[in-house]
């Protein structure tokens, strides 16, 4: 499964659809991988790390770019 958090950060109530989404998501459709591009934080995905499905961050390319360049 992919998803994208890219966006979706910054507003509080995007955030929390996301999460909700993402709770349902899991809860029906038992993925065995989800691939997240852009960060991946600890209050969406953390209940996830240690049991559930195998989590796979992809940098979001601008800021991987500003990594680099500092």
């Amino acid at each position: 499964m992919a998803v994208s958090t890219n966006g979706l950060l910054r507003n509080k109530l995007d955030r929390e659809y996301f999460k909700l989404g993402l709770a349902l998501m899991i809860e029906r459709l038992q993925p065995q991988t989800i691939v997240n591009y852009s960060r991946m934080p600890d209050d969406i995905f953390g209940p996830y790390r240690n049991n559930g499905p195998e989590l796979i961050e992809i940098p979001y390319y601008a800021f991987s770019a500003r990594k680099e360049a500092a």
